[in-house]
């Protein structure tokens, strides 16, 4: 039997080495999904309580608290954190001097608190914060931005600050303030804090121009549902009058989709109302049949003159609707669409054509049994009609028989034959009047090969390049035949005939690019492609150039695009006159991007005796945080400017500032736009 003195003692031992073991515990789990880990670690089971203390993290329900000291109730799932109190979810972090918490209901209070919400970057500060629910809290002298850092650029303070995440916030006796001068004052104040759409006013747009006067844009944005949401847009103009808009979007169930937008002003300056409307819709009524419109209208041809800000808006020369149904099979579709165009530039619309309706079947090619042969169809029916000239209707049929084969390894050859067919029942007028027929028929073959090559290089990230040459010779047949006779409605009733041999040779260059990881990326270089034709007989029309010489060789056609680097982009699209030693078309154009807002660009587009025209445009971005943008178009053919357009922007993290100026041949205006981040901006808004 062992001395009472030594098992007192091994006792004594045995209690200290729990206790031990308590205070030095790393990590517990109390129930309800809570893990604390701390420094130190204490627990009263009387009123099951915890205790932790030094670098305390607590964790629950995807929640981490960070704390000097933690207090939890177990029963009551409350805590208590105090000293450096952090907490963290879903990259939302709140900050402050001593926090209260239910872990259960989410419901708390903290001293003075610090909430950021990641997205959309609002910093929310109160000397009291309440969390009076999940998405809930409540501010006592509070302020808020979007700035970061301790001395914001610009904040808002209220007396009482209620915020409710994915809604709204309110606040009253709020107080606007750049840095620390108070700039604006109001009892009230509503505002979105969700992180995706949100309804609520936009940020007005502020210009002044010749031809408008001054102008103050004020839009209203509404989130209707997921799937739906519009603009309304308030524009008034001190020279026009007093205009509203409508941009309307939405989307249905496979894929449905549409777009309503509608402009009105009562124009002052000449007395009556002007408007215009633009709808765009598709309904997939099933998996092979969709309905789709597209309608553009206006109360007068100078409408788009007037009011359109947009290059290709202002200046468009014509209006077109549009209503088609398409049934598709695995091999055919069928399309029926109306089609009216309404010609601006006209002095009336009486003489423009009209295809009301039109009808085409259209067949893909496929396989005709166990034979190399492979079947294509081109047919439709069209009706024609103008208030002056001919009119009537035109069916045309083409079939076309395809094949392809090999006659060696490294040879690709195919061919096609086919008949087009024309029927016409033209009144009205002449030339053309009554019923005729007229088909032609026409075929073609081509033949062409490859050689390919890799070479090493040492063009810095771009260690091999594999260079695909691809020569091809092609043969086309058109029936030539006069047709005089027929009606003429569009091009397709004076088909040219054609006996045309045509040589091309087509470069590419690959290369295998090593990117600063060591793994490779492949990225197209060049693309350089040289042809003409040889026309035995027949005639030729030229669509670009609007000519008919008469010649045997066709123009030299050049077509290239470069991309040495993913910054650059060169392109190239040009015709050479062999006979005359001079250009008919050129499309020339260089682009420059960092990915940033440092871009340049310049292009130049001519065709003989039609237009030539000069585009430059720059972005620098050189000098943070200022942006200066400038674009202009120049006309040679007309002998000056069409547009100039010079821009400087201030970019801050929470906030921007852009001046502009757009200076046309009918009107010059100057605009100022502002933008604090987060406060209901949400990208550009159409308008006209």
């Amino acid at each position: 039997m062992k001395h009472p003195i030594v098992l007192a003692l091994f006792s004594n031992i045995f209690v200290l080495f729990l206790l031990f073991q308590v205070a030095f515990a790393e990590e517990i789990s109390p129930a309800g999904g809570v893990k604390i880990t701390a420094d130190t670690l204490s627990y009263e089971s009387r009123s099951a309580t915890y205790q932790a203390r030094g670098n305390v993290r607590m964790r629950y329900d995807g929640v981490t608290l960070l704390a000097d000291s933690v207090i939890f109730r177990q029963e009551q799932s409350e805590a208590f954190a105090s000293g450096g109190v952090v907490m963290e979810k879903d990259g939302d972090v709140l900050h402050g001097d001593s926090l209260t918490l239910n872990t259960t209901t989410e419901l708390g209070e903290v001293s003075n608190g610090d909430l950021f919400i990641k997205k959309p970057n609002f910093h929310i500060r109160s000397s009291k914060m309440t969390k009076s629910g999940t998405e809930d809290y409540r501010m006592e002298r509070g302020s808020f931005t979007t700035c970061d850092g301790d001395s914001p650029s610009w904040r808002f303070t209220a007396r009482d600050l209620n915020v409710t995440l994915e809604e709204y916030a309110t606040g009253k006796d709020v107080v606007f303030y750049v840095k620390d001068l108070p700039l604006l004052y109001t009892p009230y104040i509503i505002f979105p804090v969700k992180r995706e759409r949100q309804s609520g006013f936009l940020i007005p747009l502020i210009r002044n121009s010749s031809k408008k006067g001054f102008n103050f844009d004020l839009p209203f944005y509404w989130a209707i549902s997921p799937s739906q949401d519009a603009t309304f847009d308030l524009d008034i103009q001190s020279k026009r009058g007093v205009g509203t808009g409508l941009d309307y979007r939405y989307m249905r169930q496979r894929g449905s989709e549409g777009v309503f937008r509608g402009y009105g002003i009562f124009d002052t300056s000449q007395s009556r109302f002007r408007g215009a409307v633009v709808e765009k819709h598709l309904e997939a009524v099933s998996g092979s049949l969709n309905f789709r419109s597209d309608i553009n209208m206006a109360t007068d041809r100078d409408f788009y003159t007037d009011f359109a800000e947009a290059a290709g808006e202002y200046n468009r020369q014509d209006l077109e609707s549009t209503v088609s149904l398409t049934k598709k099979w695995q091999d055919y579709a069928l399309t029926a669409e109306l089609r009216y165009v309404e010609d601006l530039y006209a002095p009336n619309n009486s003489a423009t054509l009209q295809k009301l309706p039109a009808v085409s079947l259209t067949g893909i090619r496929r396989k005709i049994g166990a034979t190399p042969l492979f079947f294509s169809l081109d047919s439709s029916l069209v009706n024609f009609y103008r208030e002056e000239g001919v009119n009537g209707q035109r069916f045309t049929l083409h079939p076309t028989v395809t094949t392809y084969f090999q006659p060696v390894s490294a040879l690709d050859v195919s061919a096609f034959a086919g008949y087009g067919q024309r029927l016409y029942n033209a009144y009205g007028a002449d030339p053309g009047r009554g019923s005729h027929g007229e088909g032609l028929a026409d075929a073609g073959v081509s033949a062409s090969t490859r050689f390919a090559r890799v070479y090493d290089t040492a063009w810095g990230a771009v260690r091999k390049v594999r260079h695909l040459l691809v020569p091809e010779v092609s043969y086309s047949f058109v029936q030539e035949r006069s047709q005089d006779q027929l009606p003429f409605f569009d091009f397709d009733d004076r088909v040219v005939g054609q006996n045309l041999l045509t040589l091309s040779l087509t470069n590419y260059l690959t290369g295998k690019v090593i990117q600063a990881d060591g793994s490779p990326v492949y990225r197209d270089l060049l693309y350089l492609r040289i042809s003409q034709g040889y026309q035995a007989s027949g005639s030729r029309r030229d669509l670009l150039t609007l000519v008919d010489e008469g010649h045997t060789l066709t123009d030299l056609r050049l077509e290239s695009r470069f991309t040495p680097t993913p910054e650059i982009s060169l392109n190239l699209d040009s015709r050479f006159n062999t006979y005359q030693g001079r250009f008919s078309t050129a499309n020339l154009s260089a682009d420059y991007s960092d990915g940033s807002d440092n871009r340049a660009g310049l292009g130049y587009r001519f065709s003989r005796g039609e237009v030539e025209y000069l585009e430059g445009r720059i972005g620098v971005a050189l000098v943070k945080p200022f942006v200066f943008n400038y674009t202009n178009r120049y006309s040679f053919d007309k002998g000056g400017f069409l547009e100039s357009y010079y821009a400087i922007g201030y970019k801050h993290q929470c906030w921007d500032l852009t001046f502009s100026y757009r200076d046309r041949p009918d009107n010059r205006e100057f605009m100022v736009t502002f933008n604090l981040a987060g406060i209901g901006a949400i990208g550009p808004i159409k308008a006209f």
